[in-house]
């Protein structure tokens, strides 16, 4: 068994996202579809007892970060169980989550007790009508509630992902600055990609990492700092009043070079790159509990990974046909 996962450019591979399932109780604009779309049925979804025979065997090869993922992965049955049971596995050496926030109260004591310390919050807007609306009708005040108990019970660092579009919360960057350093939360600017459902792809909807920068460069002294071992993509910057911020630039600046992560879909498919259509069906191997087999699967797909995805600002994408799936479906 090779005792790391490498793809043809020399990539070293030791992140995966699980999505877990591509059901939502928020109806997000540019993540999920707002008419006629179709969710997996229970029995096309990965068990946990699926999920965690394929984290302990990718741990076997390198994989030593796993971020559970969505749709909102909080509502998924029982979810308790499976953070407890990949808590237990000691080559993870880091657990996290991404999620909306809406659970938190429900489950951040038993997540935090699993080993999980960070978490991901997205949070589009810090304005009670706007949030409302991008989110499908959900209460701010609930959500901010909810974060702060999760700070309360310990986890460190809390990441807020604010989607960054031009034209609808392109105002609230300073806000979102502000809010960052009296919460002594991360917050985190990522550009508006070509995954969106409601709303249409169009390029004048991004506002680029530079652009967000020049904002903030105006209002406080922007001080680069050093990335951690985990950090991911993100260019992480300390501002003049205390605020971490970082600038994730999928779109304007690719980071495919340094790029480390794998997507498992709720559905058993890998995805070895967001903007690709490409994935490959994990499911024979997962179905008979082979080992050899899932590897070969895998590392079959990452010498078939491009050595950089095409999507940049000046392209007019649509996930129609391209890209395949919506953003709920892969888990972001």
């Amino acid at each position: 068994m090779n005792n790391k996962l490498v793809d043809k450019f020399g990539r070293s591979y030791k992140y995966l996202r699980i999505s877990v399932t591509d059901r939502c109780n928020f109806r997000c604009k540019y993540c999920m579809p707002q008419h006629n779309f179709k969710m997996l049925s229970h029995q096309d979804i990965l068990s946990y007892e699926d999920i965690i025979f394929i984290v302990k065997t990718l741990t076997e090869v390198g994989i030593e970060k796993i971020r559970i993922t969505g749709g909102e992965p909080l509502v998924r049955k029982n979810i308790s169980y499976m953070f407890e049971q990949l808590g237990k596995i000691e080559k993870i050496k880091d657990l996290t989550l991404t999620t909306n926030g809406s659970l938190l109260k429900k489950y951040a004591k038993v997540i935090f007790d699993s080993g999980v310390r960070r978490i991901n919050i997205s949070l589009d807007s810090l304005k009670d009508d706007r949030y409302e609306y991008i989110t499908g009708g959900f209460n701010l005040k609930h959500i901010i509630d909810s974060i702060n108990y999760a700070k309360s019970i310990g986890f460190n660092p809390i990441k807020i992902n604010v989607v960054a579009i031009k034209g609808f919360n392109d105002d609230e960057i300073l806000d979102f600055c502000d809010f960052a350093a009296k919460n002594s939360f991360n917050v985190r600017f990522i550009e508006f990609m070509p995954l969106e459902s409601s709303i249409e792809w169009k390029k004048e909807n991004i506002l680029t990492g530079k652009e967000i920068i020049d904002i903030i460069s105006k209002q406080y002294e922007v001080k680069k700092i050093d990335k951690n071992k985990y950090s991911g993509p993100s260019e992480d910057y300390l501002l003049s009043n205390g605020a971490k911020i970082g600038i994730i630039t999928p779109i304007s600046n690719h980071f495919c070079n340094s790029c480390d992560k794998l997507r498992l879909t709720a559905d058993g498919k890998l995805r070895p790159c967001l903007l690709s259509n490409y994935e490959v069906d994990l499911k024979p191997a997962i179905i008979n509990s082979d080992k050899e087999l899932l590897l070969k699967l895998i590392n079959d797909s990452l010498n078939l990974k491009y050595e950089k995805h095409s999507v940049d600002c000046s392209e007019n994408n649509s996930k129609n046909g391209k890209y395949g799936r919506n953003m709920f479906e892969i888990g972001g």
